[in-house]
């Protein structure tokens, strides 16, 4: 056995967990449970699992890059990664927010109508 720390034994097991507790959800079809959801989460989970058993991976990647051993690289794509989920969930809500208001005056046109 190589060189394992607790911490990456701690860390897999973790991600292991939200793996198999989010593929449990989508088998189940939990509520608010979508396909690109699941993606999403088993892609996140699956990327900390491998990195952490197998931290060579993100320095071969920054390498492959071109940025070298610098492993802030990676954290920046990372950040890149959150922020554009961000703004796909901002972009939801205002959908939401729209069909809520068009709904909202439909509504009210139906009460107006019925009560003339």
């Amino acid at each position: 056995m190589s060189n394992i720390s607790v911490y990456q034994i701690l860390i897999s097991l973790v991600a292991i967990m939200f793996i198999g507790f989010q593929f449990v959800r989508f088998i189940k079809r939990e509520s608010g449970q979508t396909f690109f959801k699941f993606v999403i989460i088993e892609c996140i989970w699956a990327t900390i699992l491998i990195l952490t058993v197998f931290p060579s991976v993100s320095r071969s990647a920054s390498k492959f890059l071109g940025f070298g051993e610098n492993l802030n690289t990676l954290i920046f794509i990372g950040f890149v990664v959150v922020f554009i989920i961000i703004f796909r969930l901002l972009h939801t809500i205002e959908k939401l927010e729209r069909s809520l208001s068009e709904l909202v005056r439909k509504e009210s046109l139906e009460k107006i109508k019925t009560k003339e």
